[in-house]
């Protein structure tokens, strides 16, 4: 790909000036390459302190296509790179919750810094308590050693059976 005179890749400048629909229909390898070059560029512009919106808002739409697609370590690692991984359990459900926050965890071990690995456990956490996974949250709680979350699990668990 080409580097357009401003720094960004034509594939980035193409899809922020297009309308932004369909781009499933490009393809998987497409939107892949795509989200590689929006880490790249959000890197780049964070260091130049300079406005990443329109980045975020393809992530906004690469993110369900891969989770969508069985493909949820692309989307974990898509929003880590730029730093969106509070709004993950808005594009979780029922059928992909399990394989996100397992692969959330053991990202986890490998932060480069504690906020990193704290930030990897609540978004589990977060996600196991909106799908009602009482001990998996309860579990990543006592991961993060967090008293506040351990007692908000245990009040939001109804299921007495599940409590004990």
């Amino acid at each position: 790909m080409v580097a357009a005179e401003d720094g960004k890749t034509d594939m980035i400048d193409y899809c922020i000036k297009g309308s932004k629909k369909n781009l499933e229909s490009w393809g998987h390898e497409y939107l892949r390459a795509l989200a590689g070059q929006i880490g790249n560029e959000y890197n780049k512009r964070v260091e130049e302190d300079k406005d990443t919106t329109d980045l975020i808002s393809l992530v906004d739409v690469i993110v369900p296509q891969f989770i969508n697609h069985n493909e949820e370590p692309e989307a974990v690692d898509l929003m880590m790179e730029t730093e969106s991984l509070g709004k993950l359990k808005n594009f979780t459900n029922k059928l992909n919750f399990d394989r996100v926050c397992r692969y959330l965890c053991s990202c986890s071990q490998y932060a480069a810094d504690t906020e990193e690995m704290a930030e990897s456990y609540q978004t589990a956490f977060d996600i196991y308590v909106k799908q009602e996974q009482y001990p998996d949250a309860l579990r990543v709680a006592q991961k993060m050693n967090d008293q506040e979350l351990i007692k908000q699990v245990m009040e939001a668990c109804q299921d007495p059976l599940i409590q004990k």
